[in-house]
């Protein structure tokens, strides 16, 4: 489920689930669409759960993107691990979609 964790006037962040994939993606875009509907114009996703992401994501993905688009909002995704970040990157949506990467947990202190 997408769970909204900020909302301030027009910009909402909310969490990702741990898999956006085909058993997920009719539920997320129904939730996503009806925050876009009520005026959500800056929609970020918090993706720091995330684990997998596969085409029926990549198209939710897209979808939200050309909405919030035509409406002259914004679409990002924070904390993307790194396997979702090079699929992103690979398909090019880094350039329609600010990704940011997740911030990497320090090791244990060394010797």
């Amino acid at each position: 489920m997408l769970h909204v964790t900020t909302r301030a006037g027009n910009r909402v962040t909310a969490l990702l689930p741990e898999n956006v994939d085909l058993h997920t993606a009719s539920l997320l875009c129904a939730v996503g669409d009806r925050m876009i509907d009520e005026g959500c114009r800056h929609l970020t996703l918090d993706a720091s759960r995330s684990r997998f992401l596969d085409s029926s994501g990549v198209t939710l993905l897209i979808h939200w993107y050309q909405r919030l688009t035509r409406l002259d909002g914004t679409l990002s995704l924070a904390e993307v691990n790194a396997h979702i970040h090079d699929l992103l990157h690979r398909l090019g949506l880094h350039t329609v979609i600010t990704i940011t990467p997740r911030t990497p947990t320090p090791g244990p202190p060394g010797p």
